[in-house]
């Protein structure tokens, strides 16, 4: 049978940061990147709390979380003793946090009453999700910990942070909540359930996303992203993910290339490649092209199917994506030496066991080979 919860609560909207005024004579840990540090929002968020608790920052946070930085979170919250943990800031922010009080829980048995996360990009859906994504820096491998006892306690969604968000950055984590909720869609895990939050967050991704890339987006786009990106969050971990995910973790791992943006290049191609494998997925992503109506009802499915190919590719051009390794700036030449590690390592990878088809070893490099 599915068991549905949601355990982490969600608070969202202009307002919702006014949780943070409830706490009295606690120890709080604010973990947040380093750039936040003196920001206004941050000062913003201190006043909310510093007069009538024990406040502290800590911001040795870098992308894509080593092990080792974990390691030296638990150490210094060990002088600290909190009660509570915020993390501040993107999903690697938020990863390295969940580290950090997962096993300062499990492993120092600190009583740690509230885990807070409050996202500053609306991309990873980390602050509703039981993963977090750490690297192993020698290997340069990503190991996902997955348990449900990483999941924040709550979540605030509040506009304040995403409002100065590059356009760069909106982009690239925008992607990323695209490809969440299009693999979720046709996921081995996926559901009812998980297909209407699916569903909404592409809506809402393919309305708001374009507005929240240009300056005049306004608090009501960012929100309605916000939200995209949560509900995308809540939808893929039930259903799970594929191997657009795992072959892009390799990227990072490689390259380091922003995830969302590696997810990006890869979307439209494993799109195509899953439909040709795979009647059901194609029948399902045809008629979430025509819902969407980016093609007629009456079309054929390979008419809804390029329809829906086109309008993400259109979308890509849009957000001024690079559409490939190369036009990132990684040597062709390079990359072509690291295709059969990267693929070993896809197929290694959690969410390459919830891709509707089961692509081997050969389907990946064919599909790297198009992102080169």
């Amino acid at each position: 049978m599915n068991k549905w919860t949601f355990p982490t609560q969600i608070y969202a909207g202009p307002d919702s940061l006014n949780r943070l005024t409830e706490f009295n004579n606690e120890s709080i840990l604010i973990i947040c990147d380093p750039f936040l540090k003196d920001s206004p929002s941050l000062t913003y968020v201190m006043g909310l709390m510093d007069s009538k608790n024990k406040v502290t920052i800590y911001t040795d946070v870098v992308p894509d979380p080593p092990i080792t930085h974990v390691v030296k979170g638990i150490e210094f919250m060990e002088g600290i003793k909190p009660s509570v943990i915020i993390a501040i800031g993107g999903g690697s922010c938020i990863d390295m946090s969940k580290g950090i009080a997962y096993f300062g829980r499990k492993l120092k048995q600190m009583d740690i009453k509230s885990f807070i996360a409050v996202p500053t990009t609306s991309g990873t859906g980390s602050e509703v999700t039981s993963f977090a994504v750490l690297t192993d820096k020698e290997t340069q491998i990503k190991y996902p910990l997955v348990d449900d006892a990483v999941l924040p306690d709550e979540a605030l969604l509040t506009p304040l942070f995403v409002k100065t968000s590059p356009p760069s950055v909106t982009a690239f984590s925008g992607m990323d909540v695209l490809v969440h909720a299009l693999e979720a869609y046709v996921a081995t895990a996926a559901n009812n359930f998980t297909d209407a939050l699916a569903q909404q967050a592409i809506e809402l991704v393919f309305e708001y996303l374009p507005k929240c890339h240009k300056p005049t987006a306004t608090e009501q786009d960012r929100m309605s992203m916000h939200e995209a990106s949560c509900l995308a969050g809540l939808s893929f971990n039930k259903a799970g993910l594929g191997i657009v995910h795992a072959m892009a973790h390799q990227l990072g791992g490689q390259f380091h290339v922003p995830h969302g943006l590696a997810n990006s290049m890869l979307l439209p191609y494993v799109i195509g490649f899953n439909c040709s494998h795979n009647p059901a997925v194609a029948k399902k992503y045809a008629h979430l092209s025509a819902k969407l109506g980016f093609a007629g009802y009456n079309a054929s499915e390979v008419d809804k199917l390029a329809a829906l190919i086109e309008a993400i590719v259109t979308l890509q051009h849009t957000l001024d994506c690079p559409m490939n390794l190369t036009a990132f700036g990684v040597d062709k030449a390079v990359s072509e030496t690291k295709l059969d590690l990267m693929a070993d390592r896809a197929l290694e990878d959690m969410c390459y066991r919830f891709n509707p088809y089961p692509a081997n070893h050969d389907d990946l490099i064919g599909l790297y080979k198009k992102v080169l």
